[in-house]
């Protein structure tokens, strides 16, 4: 049996070296943190709803990965941080 470089790039991913269920774990991190950190902003900034732009950017992390995060995250800087 031979391997190619293509076989052993492929690898961890079939055989189980990186759990795939470990990315969803770390997404579900990354959700969180980046909720409590919009929240403890927009908490410090006196904005009139910081759970919601705190659930809202830690969903967009959630769901829609990095492009949601981004696009959240502009409308956030849009409205409440550039004063």
């Amino acid at each position: 049996m031979t391997v190619t470089v293509a076989t052993a790039a492929a690898l961890p991913l079939q055989f189980g070296f990186l759990d795939p269920g470990i990315f969803g774990v770390l997404n579900v991190i990354v959700a969180v943190v980046v909720g409590y950190f919009t929240y403890q902003d927009a908490k410090g900034r006196r904005t009139d709803s910081p759970k919601l732009w705190a659930g809202g950017m830690a969903l967009a992390s959630l769901l829609l990965n990095l492009l949601g995060f981004l696009l959240v995250f502009v409308v956030y800087y849009v409205v409440v941080i550039r004063d």
